[in-house]
């Protein structure tokens, strides 16, 4: 069955407000987001606030987020392995590394599970008289007995913290696992070779398949369920780093493909099935970057440079000091879009909005000013998901009536948005937005007579800051209606109001230049005064499609 059913007007909606929807082209170095490091778009389901532990867990790739993690100062709960001795300083915090899925399972159960506890008899192998390993700790080291004993309890009782850890950063790393049919267990690591000389029917080598991926990742993932935080949130990722070397008859660049395709197939699952879990993007941003950029000498592990990048984005995204870094100032981003929208620049708009969805750092009227753009351009669900977060609004319930009347007209009610505006607007008729927002509703409508006859009423408040705006949309409309003269009478009186103005000045143009005046228009953008930086660069592109006189 399909992972997602999408209805076909959700997926119209997609591709018309989905800034990343297509892939980037070379000849557009603003929107180029692969070369020379790729960062992929995402959007955070949680935050990570600086006061969360964190449990990493997976392949050699959780280890370098895990050390970006505590260099940041947070507090990460794998880095204190009470190791039992000082051998730790040379083995390294390595021996958490778990490869494969099942890997992963094993090490939570053995952990969480009162009723499977880890088993020496079954797991530890003796390779020489009095000399073990466990296959499920990274490297093969052979110990006494009583050491490895205490080197399992400490990993152990490591991994049992993950009870306490509200977030959970869990790397996937490869699919080629091995199998000990003795102990009917997955091993971490290959047995050593002397083990399979000697018993070669013990041990068998398992390419794990999508289902056996997933089944084993949704066992891990009930058991953090159920032994865990309630509120514990999982970033999930696949490890870039390379298949060193396959058991397998095949290149080892296709074994580690197949390898890695298994995984984040896997991992798009889990993350679509599961609210609590994000999926995210550090393994497209490795591979799809320079190769000269992401990859050591070996060409199998990363680049500490691109690893501090990728942290570094996550952290952004997902810690609220970081995010509100990254929107640098909210009130600003929302002026811009506001600036876009006037001149009739959606998909600008749409830029300056995006870093803002999914924010909790909208105060109401913010969130309003948020809202009322989003509707203007058609983004009704983002609208609608800041709505739900608003507080009450009492008995001056304005306001709400509004946005819904907004709703209403991106969702096809239209009899019922203009019905519900008009009782607004008799009851408060000095409120300038809402005389625009039935005035924009009749244009789109194409309703040119009821369009002018509220663009006139909006133009009857008197000293209203918007006034020129409401001249500029009679203008307009009489355009529409293919009265040029009174559309030209109007833009020139909307000019006499606020001499200069970038808005007024673009749809003016453009209204000239559709009538091939170009002369004339190239008199209006130069008389235009563009204060943001989105009318310059309209201004721009107008004056480049006016020809040479």
């Amino acid at each position: 069955m399909p992972l997602r059913v999408i209805s076909s007007s959700e997926a119209v909606e997609n591709v018309r407000h989905n800034l990343f929807g297509e892939y980037p082209h070379r000849d557009n170095p603003e929107a180029n987001r692969i070369e020379p490091i790729c960062k992929p778009a995402f959007i955070p389901g949680f935050r990570l606030e600086f006061s969360d532990r964190i449990f990493t867990i997976g392949s050699c790739f959780a280890r370098n987020i895990e050390r970006s993690l505590i260099l940041r100062g947070y507090e990460v709960a794998t880095s204190k392995l009470a190791w039992p001795d000082d051998s730790i300083d040379t083995m390294g915090n390595e021996v958490l590394n778990n490869y494969g899925v099942t890997s992963i399972e094993n090490e939570f159960r053995w952990a969480l599970d009162p009723d499977c506890p880890f088993d020496p008899e079954r797991q530890f192998m003796e390779i020489v008289a009095g000399r073990f390993i466990d296959p499920n700790i990274g490297g093969h080291h052979a110990f006494t007995l009583e050491r490895l004993t205490a080197y399992r309890n400490a990993i152990t009782e490591v991994t049992r913290r993950v009870s306490d850890c509200r977030i959970v950063i869990m790397t996937l790393g490869l699919s080629e696992v091995w199998f000990d049919t003795l102990a009917q267990c997955y091993l971490n690591l290959s047995p050593p070779r002397s083990m399979m000389a000697k018993s070669p029917e013990r041990f068998q080598l398992h390419i794990l398949d999508f289902a056996e991926t997933l089944a084993s990742l949704e066992r891990t993932f009930a058991l953090l369920k159920k032994y865990c935080r309630s509120d514990q949130r999982i970033l999930l990722t696949v490890s870039p780093v390379a298949l060193n070397t396959t058991h397998t008859e095949k290149d080892v660049i296709i074994a580690n493909c197949y390898s890695k395709s298994v995984l984040r197939t896997a991992a798009e699952h889990i993350a679509t099935t599961h609210a609590h879990v994000d999926y995210y993007p550090s393994y497209e941003s490795v591979i799809l970057s320079e190769r000269s950029v992401a990859w050591a000498d070996d060409q199998v592990h990363v680049r500490r440079e691109l690893v501090e990048i990728n942290v570094e984005r996550m952290i952004a995204a997902y810690s609220p000091t970081g995010r509100m870094a990254e929107l640098s100032d909210i009130a600003a981003a929302l002026a811009e879009a506001s600036e876009e929208i006037q001149i009739r620049n959606l998909l600008g708009a749409i830029r300056c909005l995006e870093p803002i969805r999914g924010s909790v750092h909208l105060d109401p009227a913010a969130a309003h000013h948020y809202i009322d753009c989003c509707l203007r351009i058609g983004r009704l669900k983002d609208a609608l998901a800041v709505m739900v977060r608003l507080p009450p609004v009492g008995d001056d319930d304005r306001q709400r009536r509004f946005i819904d009347a907004r709703v209403k007209l991106l969702d096809g009610r239209a009899a019922e948005a203009i019905a519900e505006l008009s009782a607004l607007i008799e009851q408060f008729p000095k409120w300038p937005i809402l005389h625009r927002t039935i005035t924009e509703a009749f244009i789109d409508m194409e309703r040119w007579d009821d369009a002018l006859v509220a663009a006139v009423r909006w133009d009857s408040l008197k000293g209203v800051s918007e006034r020129p705006e409401a001249v500029a949309r009679v203008a307009y409309i009489h355009a529409k209606r293919g009265d040029d003269a009174k559309a030209e009478t109007s833009y020139l009186a909307a000019l006499g109001i606020r001499r200069g103005s970038y808005s007024i000045s673009i749809g003016f143009a453009e209204f000239l230049i559709e009538r091939k005046r170009f002369s004339d228009a190239t008199e209006i953008l130069r008389a235009a005064v563009p204060e943001t930086r989105a009318a310059q660069k309209r201004v721009t592109e107008l004056m480049q499609m006016v020809p040479s006189l």
